[in-house]
């Protein structure tokens, strides 16, 4: 998430119609795998299982970038899982947040000037064709900010199907942050439009807030088509390579999301983990290949504590904006600042705390809105536990010390707990201090008060709600099978009683 300040804080018939097109385009993305180059991994026995069934996204990119522009064209295989009959389809449009600065996530005043700094400039989806099986569809924003948008299908029954095609033209601020990029280059973070999450029989329309990552989505399979001008780089949530018709193509299995990230000046430099390549995009060929050893390490590490990674490639992108990092299904996004040499431990850090979200968030879901803490407080332990694995006892202690004792000290305005939902902060320092510090001080007391620690707890977690989305219920009731005890109260204690 944008909001890792936690690092810095270290130094403080329709029917035969879609049966043609589903084929097509599942021939389309069995195509694109075939096209990574041969030291590419391949997606293993469980990532493929968990891909069978999920909604099946086709998704084709033009960068313009002398004006700024993304020309998008995607097509959504959707198959009715929700278990109630639907008249509407909600897609989840991040951009349009943009259009305005009372609106854009990026014009708080605690930020405005680092992620603005020649003015406000505006983001937002131009929508020219939105179809249902091949005929126009009647479609509205929901919500205020337009970054809600309902489109009314024929009554689709539960386990019925149908195909979704939008083409519009997305208009990239001149912003650093997710979403924008300054001096030419281009972080497409939440600009492809996708399936709202279905809850308790509604589409979920949180707001784009400032603080937070209000992303929540169910796993779906990606299919990428890129065309750049020459001399850009691209950085994929999929690994691209560069197909006979003259764009990129890649494919990611059973991902929450996918993003890309462009630049005329990206160094590459790759590592391999098991079954999973990475490779580091960044302005030097050095920052390129110490991130691209960080994230080796960070994959290593978390893969022997809490299972094997399973997707088998993760991009791990330099880009201009005034924050750690952020997080996405097999590409991850570091502040370019954190590459200088002065700031080594800071990057290394900070690429293992965003690694781990492919474990906490990619691979686990869970409400960022209403629970931040269920994955930002588990990386902030991750991270810590990578310290402790790599630079022993001492180096965590220290740290420890930096992002859980320090913060458990402070006097934080209000009754803000690490459960608070992400509409409670009004900062990203308390967001920081709360969430993830204070939210580590319960994985650190859990290692010392469950039979088998807490590294076990997690492994089992994440084996049990693998391509899932978990609650909080389900984190409490995990918790308290492997305690052989009620963890209610203690949970109670360290997520919602401020002290």
């Amino acid at each position: 998430m944008t909001e890792k300040r936690c690092i810095i804080n270290l130094l403080r018939s329709p029917r035969l119609a879609w049966g043609v097109l589903a084929a097509a385009v599942l021939i389309g993305a069995a195509a694109a795998l075939h096209l990574f180059s041969a030291d590419t991994p391949q997606p293993d026995e469980r990532l493929t299982a968990a891909a069978r069934g999920l909604p099946q996204y086709d998704v084709t990119l033009k960068l313009l970038p002398e004006t700024r522009e993304v020309s998008l064209s995607e097509t959504i295989l959707f198959r009715n899982g929700t278990g109630d009959p639907l008249d509407r389809i909600m897609l989840r449009t991040w951009l349009n947040a943009f259009r305005r600065e009372e609106t854009s996530p990026a014009a708080a005043e605690e930020m405005y000037d680092a992620c603005y700094p020649e003015g406000f400039s505006p983001g937002y989806l131009t929508v020219h064709d939105v179809l249902w099986n091949g005929s126009r569809a009647a479609w509205r924003y929901a919500n205020g900010d337009e970054t809600a948008m309902e489109i009314t299908v024929p009554s689709l029954q539960p386990g019925e199907e149908g195909t979704l095609t939008i083409r519009c033209v997305a208009r990239i601020p001149e912003c650093a942050h997710r979403t924008g990029g300054l001096n030419g280059d281009f972080q497409l973070g939440n600009v492809i439009p996708s399936l709202a999450l279905y809850q308790n029989h509604v589409w979920r329309t949180d707001e784009y807030s400032a603080v937070g990552d209000p992303f929540l989505g169910d796993c779906a399979n990606y299919t990428v088509h890129l065309s750049m001008p020459e001399g850009y780089t691209a950085a994929c949530s999929a690994k691209l390579a560069k197909g006979g018709d003259g764009l990129w193509h890649g494919s990611v299995p059973a991902a929450r999301d996918v993003a890309l990230c462009l630049s005329r000046d990206y160094r590459v430099s790759s590592a391999r983990s098991g079954g999973t390549l990475v490779e580091a995009f960044a302005k030097t060929q050095d920052g390129a290949r110490r991130a691209a050893e960080d994230a080796r390490k960070a994959v290593e590490t978390f893969s022997a504590l809490y299972g094997t990674c399973p997707w088998p490639y993760l991009a791990v992108c330099s880009v201009d904006f005034p924050f750690g990092g952020m997080e996405y299904t097999g590409l991850v996004m570091i502040g370019q600042g954190n590459f200088l040499d002065s700031k080594k431990d800071t990057l290394e850090l900070t690429v293992a705390h965003e690694t781990a979200h492919q474990w906490f968030y990619a691979l686990v879901g869970s409400d960022q809105v209403n629970d931040p803490w269920q994955d930002e407080a588990l990386c902030q332990y991750a991270m810590l536990r990578y310290v402790a694995k790599r630079y022993g006892q001492g180096s965590f202690e220290t740290l420890k010390y930096y992002q859980v004792d320090a913060p458990m000290a402070e006097a934080i305005p209000g009754s803000l707990t690490p459960g608070s939902p992400i509409d409670y902060f009004g900062s990203l320092a308390d967001y920081s201090s709360v969430v993830y510090g204070r939210g580590a001080a319960l994985l650190l007391a859990l290692d010392e008060w469950l039979p088998d620690g807490t590294d076990a707890f997690l492994r089992d977690y994440v084996s049990r709600f693998a391509f899932r989305f978990a609650t909080r219920q389900d984190f409490e009731s995990l918790l308290s099978d492997r305690a052989g005890k009620d963890c209610a109260p203690l949970l109670l204690d360290y997520l919602d009683t401020a002290h």
